[in-house]
């Protein structure tokens, strides 16, 4: 519950009575995030359902391509191997596909990259890689039609060759698993298309399984181990064949997929792979896919078969589920086109459930391992939804978030566009227990919406210096109190009000003018029978510091470790001092204070002055003074000086003692407007919330804004 509104600007005030009808286009509202976040160079996030991170770059993409496939196949040798010990080389040609299809587990096993090569003649982009890779052991795949004997010669001057062939492409596939060493799980795929067995290549390579080729109804005479995975459906690898697997293996796994696209995603969903980084490539582009697979292996990431222009809806999903924020495209323009590579770019999903940390460094924001920003980012709901939250430093919010950096160093949030009346269920159990009567409630809502309404469309304070707002700590009760009263505002002579409240009057309502010296007819000065009074203390030492046994010619070796007795509750008038008084001075004290008292009265019944007098040591160099000062203001004008949170109200009075002041008072806030445990006490006494708002804002009318 909000204690206290804090006294409002006065140009604010100025314009109570005067505000014009307003129209609004839109029935959203903005706040700024600090009363539960603070000032904070770093803030922990984590979001309920689907959460995207949206702007210029938010991704780290990067493409790897080339002219022709020869170059791309170089251009991510170069990037990802520094002198490897072994160079496979290979037909470029998708017609000789079957020989690439078992080969990316070796190849991550050697840590060896894939080239390419003509036949019969060894490419000149090929042969100019292999002589600055410089590597000791060149691996050729395949038989003479794939790699020619001559090709085989020419690559020997550059390092010790060696060549896996077969009579045909299950052959080749059962040598290149003999080369793999032993292993406790195979990969069975067909052996009629490429994609399937070099999407499923980066995963079998990371765990070292070995990829054998079936016919759609044909199992060579493999020797399988117990544990099997089957990629692709029945119209690829058959159900017979998956019968004859049966008879070796006892678990057997098969990933579905109906189409190339389906399938890529599927062995990541299937097999719960992390896939927060990808390599993407065009899935009709065989030297891409090859290649593209390659490098996968190299980075332990997934492959996903996109189109050129597009990214399917599997693939789409994936990236949402499982928070892809890094894509490495294989393959020129040709491939995959510059528009798809700009949308991929955009946006990215976090992981529900997983603790994000978004910080600023250096004016930049990054989230923490993931991405640099630049001094702003916006994290957005899928869709706007109770289902969909976020989380900062465990305060939950419906809605979009924009981040930016505030002074050059603090991560600064603002919840943006939420609708009003969702506002409004953020505010209500923050300004009054959700726990209180219903009517209680209602009235607590009309004041909220009727205070800010004139406020959509713009960006409010989540604090008391407007209201108090807690994003999704909705409660029930009081999220009914603001579905019963929706629309419903008060207004005087056709304009809406300021409706202000504060948590208690002690008996009696103050005049506005009495405040903010400007005199509203629905604030007034009224006996609140019905407030409950509640009382409080605040007490003054008369003696702050004992300035006895202080050397007040030099403050070197005390000044420092002197405070006064009651140092929180004075720094408010050493301020006020400083001010007034002692503009040039090095630091005040406060040693003492000889009077306190107060005179007047105003139309609230509280005292409308206050003197204080007080004795006060100045520092200046290493020299200290002792002086005296009478401190002659408003009542309200010291209770903002000592702090509102100590001294409750100006509902109060002063009893001097023989060693201190004792301020004792009623109530909590500056009285005027609604008191919420009046309205509170009125609810339980069976008062509807319209005969509440009526006594506390008189001659308004309850209507619809």
């Amino acid at each position: 519950m909000k204690k206290t509104k804090q006294v409002m600007l006065f140009a604010l005030i100025m314009m109570l009575f005067i505000t014009p009808s307003v129209s609004f286009a839109a029935d959203s509202i903005s706040v700024k995030l600090t009363n539960y976040v603070g000032n904070k160079t770093s803030l922990d996030i984590s979001t309920a359902g689907y959460y995207k991170v949206t702007g210029s770059n938010v991704t780290d993409t990067k493409r790897y391509g080339g002219a022709t496939r020869y170059d791309t196949a170089n251009t991510i040798a170069s990037s990802e191997w520094k002198n490897p010990s072994t160079v496979i080389v290979m037909n470029k040609d998708e017609e000789l596909f079957r020989d690439s299809l078992s080969v990316i587990p070796l190849a991550k096993k050697l840590d060896a990259p894939i080239l390419l090569s003509q036949p019969d003649k060894l490419t000149s982009a090929t042969e100019s890689e292999i002589k600055k890779l410089n590597p000791d052991n060149i691996l050729v795949i395949g038989g003479e039609k794939s790699i020619s004997k001559s090709v085989e010669s020419k690559l020997k001057k550059y390092g010790a060759t060696k060549r896996i062939s077969g009579k045909n492409r299950y052959a080749l596939s059962e040598n290149i698993a003999k080369e793999m060493g032993s292993y406790d799980k195979a990969i069975v795929v067909t052996g009629n298309v490429y994609q399937d067995a070099l999407a499923i290549a980066p995963y079998a390579a990371k765990n070292g399984y070995p990829i054998l080729l079936a016919g759609t109804d044909y199992l060579p005479n493999y020797k399988l181990p117990k544990k099997v995975i089957v990629v692709g459906g029945t119209s690829s690898v058959s159900s017979k064949v998956e019968s004859q697997i049966k008879k070796q293996a006892d678990q057997i796994t098969r990933i579905p997929g109906s189409t190339r696209y389906e399938l890529s995603a599927n062995i990541i969903k299937y097999l719960n792979l992390s896939t927060d980084k990808a390599v993407v490539v065009n899935g009709t582009k065989y030297a891409d896919v090859l290649i593209g697979s390659s490098m996968a292996a190299k980075q332990n990431r997934q492959l996903l078969f996109v189109k050129k222009d597009e990214v399917p809806s599997n693939a789409k999903s994936i990236f949402k589920e499982k928070g892809t924020y890094a894509f490495n495209l294989i393959g020129s323009t040709n491939s995959l086109s510059s528009s798809l590579q700009s949308n991929l770019s955009k946006e990215f999903y976090l992981v529900g459930g997983k603790s994000y940390n978004l910080n600023v460094s250096s004016g930049n924001m990054s989230l923490k391992n993931i991405k640099t920003f630049g001094t702003a980012v916006k994290i957005q709901p899928e869709k706007y939804s109770t289902s969909n939250r976020i989380s900062i430093n465990n305060k939950e919010y419906l809605g979009t978030v924009d981040f930016t950096v505030e002074s050059g160093k603090y991560v600064r949030p603002v919840n943006v566009d939420i609708p009003f009346e969702d506002y409004l269920k953020g505010v209500v159990p923050n300004e009054m227990p959700a726990s209180w009567p219903l009517e209680a409630l209602k009235a607590q809502a009309v004041a909220a919406r009727t205070y800010s309404v004139s406020k959509i469309g713009q960006t409010v304070a989540d604090t008391t210096a407007f209201q108090v707002y807690g994003g999704y700590s909705w409660s029930s009760n009081s999220s009914k109190a603001v579905d019963q009263t929706k629309g419903k505002v008060l207004k005087y002579n056709g304009s809406l009000i300021t409706a202000v409240y504060s948590s208690s009057n002690g008996g009696y309502t103050e005049a506005s003018n009495e405040v903010w010296s400007s005199k509203v007819p629905y604030l007034i000065a009224q006996k609140d029978s019905m407030d409950p009074q509640n009382s409080w203390s605040l007490t003054l030492s008369k003696t702050q510091i004992n300035t006895g046994s202080l050397n007040l010619s030099s403050a070197d070796s005390w000044w420092s470790k002197t405070t006064e007795a009651n140092a929180s509750q004075l720094k408010g008038l050493n301020n006020w001092i400083v001010k007034n008084k002692e503009t040039s001075a090095d630091g005040v004290k406060i040693a003492g204070i000889s009077s306190f008292s107060f005179s007047g009265k105003t139309q609230g019944q509280r005292p409308k002055n206050a003197s204080i007098k007080v004795n006060y040591l100045v520092k200046n160099g290493s020299k200290v003074a002792s002086k005296t000062a009478t401190i002659d203001v408003l009542t309200t004008d010291l209770r903002t000086i000592i702090g509102a949170s100590v001294f409750k109200s100006t509902y109060a009075s002063v009893k001097e003692e023989s060693k201190q002041f004792v301020i004792s008072g009623k109530g909590y806030g500056h009285g005027i407007g609604m008191s919420q445990y009046g309205a509170k006490a009125r609810a339980a006494a069976g008062n509807s919330y319209s005969s509440i708002l009526k006594f506390y804002y008189p001659k308004t009318t309850l209507t619809n804004y």
